[in-house]
């Protein structure tokens, strides 16, 4: 059965309140001072991400609480409410795109190949690639036995291995958007299927 976003507005609003009061408004700099202020700065991309999911509260050393799940618009729209008190200070937070979410997976066993059986002969392909809106190819999926989530969650904690939307629309399917399966991979999915989302801002 498909789900419906149907959260009211005004809880939304209750929701990311509570959220902004997760961490005391600070404009850190260093890595330590915003691992502890809820943020993970990448030092490949730059990017400064949110350690919790939206719904979730920072408490100083972990994030508690059920994450909020939305549908697509929901998630890109929420945004402007969201930054109206904004998180650590900060009210440039956005949806990432799906180019910047898939640098956040982690795959413990490596990445997935793509094996093809032709009659009685199985061959492997390689790792099987998945062609982003910038024209990049990045691996798809993570290899069986991968521990779920597939991400760090030393640097995000309590992260359900469920999909997470991006900002980026899906060309090759009607009404579908980009997302990181965090159980084995990424993909897209329909705007109107609710799905989690975690907060980027660029590392300046």
């Amino acid at each position: 059965m498909i789900l419906r976003n149907t959260t009211p507005k005004p809880v939304l609003a209750l929701v990311f309140a509570a959220a902004s009061l997760c961490a005391a408004p600070s404009y850190a700099e260093t890595d330590a001072q915003l691992m502890a202020s809820g943020q993970w700065r990448d030092p490949a991309t730059g990017l400064i991400w949110m350690r919790c999911s939206i719904g979730q509260r920072w408490t100083g050393s972990t994030c508690s609480g059920t994450p909020i799940e939305l549908n697509w618009q929901d998630a890109n729209d929420s945004f402007q409410l969201f930054n109206q008190d904004g998180f650590a200070g900060r009210k440039n937070w956005r949806l990432p795109k799906i180019e910047e979410l898939v640098t956040i997976r982690r795959c413990s066993n490596g990445w997935g190949n793509e094996i093809k059986t032709i009659g009685n002969l199985t061959i492997n392909m390689g790792v099987y690639k998945a062609t982003l809106p910038n024209g990049r190819s990045v691996p798809q999926r993570c290899a069986d036995g991968s521990r779920r989530p597939t991400l760090d969650t030393r640097i995000f904690p309590n992260t359900p291995d469920h999909w997470y939307w991006s900002a980026s629309p899906y060309a090759y399917s009607y009404g579908g958007a980009w997302v990181v399966y965090f159980y084995n991979g990424a993909g897209d999915n329909l705007r109107y299927n609710n799905g989690h989302v975690r907060a980027v801002r660029a590392g300046q």
